[in-house]
């Protein structure tokens, strides 16, 4: 550890150690939350989220001590109780927050956190407008999670899912995990032949990379960036500074694609630049995956068996023992893994019994099991795949593959299937459902899809089958809000399903699920009623079968269709009964997101007999509609596809005469795409901005100080090109917030959050250091 890194430490736990003699607050009804300075960091970390969150609801800024000097929130790890159980409960006037680990005490705090209010999904947290007055909770409650792995599998290949996140989308991401109390992110990697590899999973010799991992012969690789043709889904190249409605604003540069593909896109071509790609991409992981295992998040990669060898190394050798020893070695060398994962054959799906096919599949995984053991790597091998075994028997592959390696499947049917009764025939094993929580066809990844019902009957059938683990499949983060949601809280409480014989329908009843959450995102909970109406209903307004679906021509009548769409119009007779400005922005994002979705339908139904100027009128609807819900990569990625899919933006205008405009045309706002609200100690946070409007912003700053007092700095953001600014907020031992304010060449004065002044953007400072690793077994 460096000089510089151990002074940081040690001044971050002098600031949180020096609220023992602050006593600032003078009521005596107010409390100090009770953390020991030798505690874990993340015990510390959990001191320091309860004081957020409290700081949030209330406004009340609580002093972090060593010791308890009258009513207090005490935290502590107690050996009574299990690695990922915590208990809350109030005694004498004061709350203990009890874990039996660090991690499980974080869990503590975020479940104390969602007493007060507060809620948790993907894109970030959910704190409502009204503030509260402080006072602790009587509680009594001690919870242990139903399943041992509970998380996400994201999924790429195109626009959508995690080939457009950055190192700071992924750190957004393990952090909010770790808040809706879920601790795994497993990525699967396709190698060459679809027809590129993905630089997730470089393979190669033990010679061909230095100690610190970086490799020195590769292939071509790549992630989806906006100036490639994609096999799947059929999306064609196209300058993103082409783009119309003002789409174009949105992005910095013509090849949007993660900051891995920086200069190599569409592929890399020559051996220098192949070779940047995969190891900026083990850098990537490197920063990310270190901060996920400090959050006590497990991280897994891996690709498909039999495994398929690169061209340029299957010219080098055909010694595939040698390439897994290579690969798991250059893992290593490159960044923490806790899981490697084999995929088997999506063939496996829909056929039928193919004796070769499964015995090489079976001696693929034993070769890697014998290379795993070879290398000595620290991670473990885990099995899934599309199926979890093959047609004839979904159990066969357990009688030969080791007991200690897991076994997973994602559902089949794009998740309309049930979890895999297979999983209950299987035993002596960790055994992982991994349930859709959307899917890329059918409505497909460009349009609405709510499933917290699904969610529940998926995640019951898990734990019926005894399942270890239970993780969602998805590509975008905030559109899945209540199916993230539904999931993460079905892993810890399965309440909600009353056991009985009767058989259950694919999709559980959510009105109380949803009742909860719309009083947290809106203000009021009569709007669940909406959203529960259409759970797992919502209109199918694409067709085709590809990642976004397409705008084929639909012959019903939009005079009949139309009576589907009965929700939006009652989605915006609520909008009167909200108030609040968080209130507003979450539910304006919705009403949007939904006439969006309606407009989609209409412009099906008026390609049947197609007039230009109403096509011009309705795909201009649809854009506007889109661009004013972008808040993240999946937002993005839907404003690629309207204009790279040959089935959407493409083919409305081939019908119409004129060409699209150019210029935005709908209601200014700030966009943050990446939210960060924990960092680590002397970190700097670098924090990207949109500023949409019709002109070009002449102004964008970053006001920030010490979470709850002291004064404003000011932090001028620097352009970058178009709509989008960058601004760096240095590091800090000290938790802060932080508002961006920007002025319009239109005069327009816009703050982001909406909720700033009264409630801005609060990130907290964790104290880890480099040898800090979660004690969750």
């Amino acid at each position: 550890m460096s000089i510089r890194s151990i002074i940081v430490i040690l001044t971050a736990c002098i600031s949180l150690a020096g609220c023992c003699t602050n006593n600032s607050n003078s009521s005596n009804d107010i409390p100090a939350i009770v953390c020991s300075i030798d505690a874990p960091a993340n015990v510390k970390l959990a001191a320091k989220e309860v004081r957020r969150y409290v700081y949030l609801r209330t406004g009340e800024l609580l002093d972090i001590s060593c010791s308890a000097r009258g009513p207090s929130i005490v935290l502590r790890t107690v050996a009574g109780l299990g690695p990922q159980e915590y208990r809350l409960k109030t005694e004498g006037g004061s709350l203990a927050i009890s874990g039996g680990s660090d991690v499980a005490l974080l869990y503590g705090a975020y479940a104390f956190a969602e007493k007060l209010g507060i809620r948790f999904y993907l894109h970030g947290d959910v704190v409502p407008d009204e503030k509260i007055r402080f006072s602790l909770p009587v509680l009594d409650e001690t919870r242990r999670p139903l399943f041992t792995l509970r998380g996400v599998n994201p999924w790429g290949s195109h626009p959508f899912g995690f080939d457009a996140w950055s190192t700071d989308d992924y750190k957004a991401i393990f952090t909010q995990l770790a808040k809706m109390r879920m601790n795994f992110l497993g990525i699967h990697c396709y190698p060459e032949g679809h027809p590129y590899a993905e630089p997730t999973v470089w393979h190669g010799l033990t010679g061909d990379f230095d100690p610190q991992g970086h490799v020195k012969s590769s292939y071509p690789s790549r992630y989806y960036n906006t100036l490639i043709t994609t096999a799947w889904g059929g999306y064609l190249p196209k300058k993103t500074s082409d783009y119309s409605f003002g789409g174009s604003l949105l992005f910095e540069r013509d090849d949007w694609a993660p900051p891995v593909m920086a200069g190599c896109c569409p592929i890399p071509v020559t051996p220098e630049e192949c070779n940047d790609v995969f190891n900026r991409t083990a850098l990537q992981f490197r920063d990310a995956f270190s901060f996920a295992r400090k959050l006590g998040v497990k991280t897994c990669i891996g690709t498909e068996v039999p495994l398929i060898l690169p061209n340029a190394l299957a010219r080098r050798t055909n010694d595939v023992r040698a390439v897994y020893e290579g690969t798991f070695r250059r893992i290593m060398a490159s960044h923490p893994l806790d899981y490697y994962w084999l995929w088997t054959p999506e063939g496996w799906t829909w056929g039928g019994n193919k004796p070769q096919e499964y015995s090489n599949t079976v001696h693929d995984v034993k070769i890697a099991v014998e290379a795993l053991l070879s290398s000595g790597a620290p991670f473990k091998l885990a099995a899934c795949g599309w199926v979890l075994g093959p047609q004839h028997d979904r159990a066969a592959f357990d009688a030969d593959l080791p007991k200690d390696i897991p076994m997973s499947a994602i559902s089949r049917d794009l998740g309309a299937t049930a979890v895999d009764p297979a999983f209950g025939h299987i035993s002596g094993r960790e055994k992982w459902a991994i349930p859709w929580l959307e899917s890329d066809g059918r409505n497909g990844l460009a349009t609405v899809q709510l499933e917290a019902g699904r969610m529940r009957r998926d995640a019951v059938d898990a734990l019926a089958y005894g399942c270890t683990g239970l993780m969602g499949l998805h590509w975008r983060t905030e559109i899945l809000s209540p199916n993230v949601s539904a999931l993460a809280q079905a892993g810890w409480d399965q309440s909600f399903f009353a056991k009985g014989n009767e058989k259950l329908p694919r999709s559980l009843p959510c009105g109380d699920f949803y009742a909860d959450w719309a009083k947290a995102n809106f203000g009021r909970d009569e709007i669940g009623r909406v959203f529960a109406a259409i759970d797992g209903r919502v209109p199918q307004v694409t067709d085709g079968d590809c990642p976004s679906g397409r705008l084929t021509a639909d012959s019903t009548p939009w005079s009949v269709v139309v009576s589907n769409f009965a929700f939006v119009a009652e989605m915006e007779k609520e909008r009167c009964n909200v108030s609040g400005a968080g209130n507003l922005d979450r539910f304006d994002y919705w009403l949007n997101t939904f006439k969006y979705h309606r407009s989609l339908a209409q412009l099906r139904c008026a390609l049947v007999r197609p007039d230009a100027a109403e096509l011009m009128q309705l795909y201009s609807d649809s854009y506007r509609y889109l661009l004013s819900t972008v808040n993240s990569p999946g937002g993005l990625a839907m404003v690629v596809n309207m204009e790279s899919h040959p089935g959407w933006g493409p083919l409305i205008a081939g019908k119409v005469s004129k060409p699209w405009p150019k210029g935005f045309q709908g209601r200014a706002r700030l966009i943050v795409p990446a939210v960060r609200s924990v960092v680590d100690s002397g970190e700097s946070l670098v924090v990207k901005i949109i500023a949409l409007d019709e002109k070009p912003f002449t102004s964008v700053v970053i006001l920030v100080r010490s979470l709850g007092k002291g004064k404003w700095r000011k932090i001028q953001a620097t352009h970058t090109a178009r709509a989008v600014w960058s601004a760096t907020i240095p590091g800090s031992v000290d938790d802060f917030e932080y508002q961006v304010v920007a002025e319009s060449a239109t005069g327009a004065k816009l703050i982001w959050p909406s909720t700033a002044p009264e409630l801005n953007q609060t990130v907290v400072v964790g104290v880890w250091n480099d040898k800090d690793s979660c004690d969750m077994r």
